[in-house]
């Protein structure tokens, strides 16, 4: 009994960051479009050009975090796989692998869709 409530609270925690890093991701694939947008806008207004190269360096520093999280993000979403693939059958039917195995489902669905923006 011990041992599965040691391997669910395992499953919860692994869970809980597949869930973080896939919002975290796509919070920087966000901004960074974000980012991309205010860059366009101030780039046609014809705005200062110490104005744009801030612009710029803002979109790069974005844009340089969305690769770091993806990596994290399939690090981690492999790492549940693993896990959820060592349960024993009894557990595979428990809420939390329910809940572990829709979070990797989002996350690669997530990963799809912001690979493509």
């Amino acid at each position: 009994m011990g041992d599965e409530v040691a391997i669910k609270r395992q499953l919860n925690i692994k869970t809980g960051v597949v869930k973080r890093l896939t919002k975290e991701t796509g919070m920087y694939v966000k901004e960074a479009q974000e980012q991309q947008t205010k860059l366009d806008k101030a780039t046609a207004e014809g705005q200062d050009e110490w104005d744009v190269k801030n612009q710029q360096r803002i979109l790069q520093d974005c844009a340089q975090m969305i690769p770091d999280s993806q990596r994290r993000l399939e690090a981690a979403v492999e790492d549940l796989e693993i896990y959820l693939e060592g349960l024993d059958s009894d557990l595979v039917e428990s809420e939390e692998a329910k809940g572990a195995q829709e979070a990797v489902k989002l996350a690669k669905a997530s990963s799809s869709t912001d690979a493509a923006a």
